[in-house]
């Protein structure tokens, strides 16, 4: 027969001769409840009509496992004496599996951590320095192409313009000086453009600023060179002038417009 906890429902497999026809008290191995235990009705006590010797019943073996059989034999029905607790509960090998669900809590399951490798890291190192070249050839192009004029070219393949429209192109020979045209008093500034790039350069208008000595500008006006581009390696001539110049100037700048000739 199945004997149930009526506390914890755990189950135990016992001989119903060894729970007698009046019953008997039986403590549960888990929780340690106790209750009198009948025998069912529809299992009738047996009727002697002599005494006889009975041996004792074989022990319970547990039934689930084969790895308990070599456990020693144990009596679940051992009454306690008088005045001590209940000794000896039913062994806890005899419990069926605990139900999943109520107040039983399951082990936490850890997922396992993965180590980064050798090969994930070089990979990384390999993206960082390719993100760090190409900002590098993006925000300095216009340095590495002065210093490398044929550099441009890749540039112009990869559709990536350079910053300056005066990128590419010098001033050279600035040449300045004072004469007089039909006796006014006039200020001619010659020089030349010359494309130092690889490739072919639009020609932006130029600004020739008029300072004296303490380095003020006095008077400014712009001007073209007649060229709209240049091939590479070419060169163009330029001369502008302007009369009655502020007679405290002393020095004569010409630079690059960021506007395109008109």
């Amino acid at each position: 027969m199945i004997l149930t906890c009526p506390a914890c429902a755990t189950r135990y497999v016992v001989d119903p001769k060894a729970i007698g026809a009046s019953g008997r008290t039986v403590r549960c191995a888990r929780c340690h409840k106790s209750w009198h235990q009948d025998v069912p009705d529809d299992l009738p006590p047996p009727r002697l009509t002599r005494q006889v010797e009975v041996e004792a019943p074989p022990p319970v073996m547990p039934t689930m496992s084969s790895s308990y059989q070599d456990r020693p034999a144990f009596d679940p029905f051992d009454e306690p004496e008088a005045g001590e607790p209940p000794a000896d509960p039913m062994p806890s090998f005899m419990a069926r599996p605990e139900p999943i669900g109520g107040d039983r809590n399951l082990p936490a399951i850890h997922a396992p951590r993965r180590r980064i490798s050798k090969f994930m890291i070089g990979w990384a190192a390999l993206a960082l320095v390719v993100v760090l070249l190409a900002a590098g050839l993006w925000f300095a192009r216009s340095p590495l192409v002065a210093a490398w004029p044929p550099l441009e070219r890749l540039y112009a393949l990869a559709g990536i313009p350079v910053d300056a429209p005066s990128f590419g192109l010098e001033v050279r020979n600035l040449t300045p000086a004072f004469s007089k045209i039909d006796t006014t008093p006039t200020l001619v500034v010659a020089g030349e453009v010359a494309n130092i790039s690889g490739g072919v350069r639009k020609v932006p208008s130029l600004r020739v600023s008029l300072k004296n000595t303490k380095g003020d500008v006095l008077k400014t006006w712009d001007f073209t060179i007649g060229r709209d581009q240049l091939l590479a390696g070419e060169t163009a001539p330029f001369q502008t002038s302007i009369a009655t110049p502020p007679a405290d100037a002393s020095s004569a700048v010409v630079v690059f417009t960021d506007g395109s000739p008109e």
